[in-house]
């Protein structure tokens, strides 16, 4: 499919970047930090390289297989573009953590914590302007109770995420320059806080709009 372009070529770029990196990679990789950045957790370098495109391979799968299963699969055509550029994203993303890992492998001194934040808050950043583009469906987007039984509270649910994801990115973004300890408890915050406002928000809507036509 031409319209998931741009993907393909991030896993196979995934896969390059893996099988080019392999031979010089120690045998274990660190593959996981604690709060204050240090390494506790190691993966043998066969995962290590190849776990990225993998998991993007999987993934891609189920982006693609999953309208054509939702009962709103109608609803997709309405914003195909945006759940492009959604799946774009996500490869770019996956690709980010997988060539800061390598790189840290192979002896590059990274701040991960500091590129980890900076570049979840970016993602929010660039989800929360397409969010309020998503059209109701049950796989992608702020799915609640509410906002999956009524039309109108997705469509208010959403537009009110969209602003919270983009204010939250700003946030995560200042926040990742704090030191480790402040970094991660901010982080926490900040995820959290949004999550839960937008659950929030879509109960209230739902309330305020049930006996409301959805169109």
């Amino acid at each position: 499919m031409k319209k998931y372009g741009w993907s393909y070529l991030l896993i196979a770029l995934s896969v390059l970047i893996g099988a080019i990196a392999y031979p010089y990679l120690p045998d274990q990789m660190p593959m996981h930090w604690n709060i204050h950045g240090k390494v506790d957790g190691y993966w043998d370098k066969q995962y290590a390289a190849f776990f990225p495109p993998v998991l993007m391979i999987v993934l891609m799968a189920l982006f693609i297989f999953m309208p054509r299963i939702d009962p709103k699969k109608e609803n997709y055509k309405k914003f195909s573009g945006s759940y492009t550029i959604f799946i774009t994203i996500m490869n770019v993303f996956f690709l980010l953590l997988q060539s800061m890992t390598i790189s840290y492998g192979l002896g590059v001194n990274i701040d991960i914590s500091l590129v980890v934040n900076l570049g979840i808050g970016l993602l929010f950043i660039v989800l929360g302007n397409y969010l309020p583009r998503i059209k109701h469906n049950y796989f992608i987007g702020v799915r609640t109770p509410w906002t999956l039984a009524n039309e109108k509270t997705w469509r208010k649910t959403h537009q009110l995420s969209g602003k919270l994801f983009v204010m939250a990115g700003i946030l995560l973004v200042a926040i990742s320059f704090l030191p480790g300890i402040y970094k991660f408890t901010g982080m926490l915050v900040v995820v959290l806080s949004t999550v839960l406002i937008a659950t929030i928000a879509s109960y209230v809507f739902f309330n305020r709009y049930k006996n409301v036509d959805n169109n």
